[in-house]
């Protein structure tokens, strides 16, 4: 295997990532009809894999699709993964069930399974001893509770994310703050850590937080949180497989607080990066 060679997993075999290839006649390119779930190592380990294994066959279910492996097996194959791709020292991994290769657009005979292996992302340093700032868009997305292949509006929207030195879209909906594009949101009012409870994809990394919250005595609760309750928070965050605890310090054109990291976020990422340290 030569130092660039990346090897995925599609459809029961082991495959070089130059002919990993699907057919034009996918149901999950055709009809935006598939689902994922993104997971990550640490030290080499998979991180909280159960969670989001679990979450998958939950998000198949949801939309009539039917993992052709089991758990285990998917387990299996991950640490097979692991082993194949020597010259990586973390991997993040997605994996993704479509509807598979149709004839009449609609309907198919097996569905497509792929798992893509790629190196993490990594946000500069500063992001998190400095914060980020996101943008609002008066969105919620159609199956809030399912991870879907769907992103049209946020990749639609990127390029004005990135010309605002944005990090992220938060969804707020009727007036209520939802999610973000691909992160759950937290905010941070007299000691007291909220986090959205409906109408959203219940993340991984959010499950742990509210536990890291709780084992450290931080108080938490789920509820709705209104955008004027946001913008008038002590400290927001996000959190995200790819985000870890990332800080929020400018919502729109608003200031939260004093434009700093707050307190309460600098515990957590102390906390979720002692979990990281210590996972096995």
């Amino acid at each position: 295997m030569n130092h660039g060679t990346v090897i995925h997993y599609l459809n029961g075999k082991f495959i070089d990532g130059s002919k990993a290839l699907i057919k034009v006649n996918e149901l999950g390119l055709l009809r935006g009809y598939g689902i994922f779930d993104y997971f990550r190592t640490y030290d080499r380990k998979p991180f909280h894999l159960e969670d989001h294994l679990r979450r998958f066959f939950k998000s198949a279910a949801a939309f009539n699709l039917k993992p052709p492996f089991s758990v285990k097996e998917i387990e299996r194959i991950v640490l097979e993964l692991i082993k194949r791709n020597k010259n990586f020292r973390e991997l993040g991994f997605r994996i993704v069930l479509t509807g598979g290769e149709t004839a009449d657009g609609k309907t198919s005979a097996r569905p497509t399974f792929f798992i893509m292996v790629a190196r993490p992302s990594f946000s500069p340093k500063e992001v998190y001893s400095n914060g980020v700032r996101i943008l609002t868009f008066n969105y919620r997305r159609e199956f809030p509770e399912i991870k879907t292949t769907n992103y049209l509006l946020a990749v639609s929207r990127w390029r004005d994310v990135l010309r605002k030195k944005a990090a992220e879209i938060l969804y707020v909906w009727q007036g209520k703050v939802l999610e973000a594009s691909t992160s759950n949101f937290f905010m941070v009012k007299n000691k007291i850590l909220f986090t959205s409870k409906t109408e959203i994809l219940k993340g991984v990394t959010r499950k742990l937080v509210i536990k890291l919250a709780k084992k450290n005595k931080i108080k938490i609760v789920e509820k709705d949180i209104y955008l004027k309750e946001a913008l008038e928070a002590d400290e927001c965050f996000m959190t995200a497989t790819d985000k870890e605890i990332m800080p929020v310090v400018r919502i729109d054109r608003f200031k939260i607080k004093n434009g700093r990291v707050g307190e309460i976020t600098e515990k957590l990422i102390e906390f979720f990066k002692e979990h990281t340290e210590n996972f096995s």
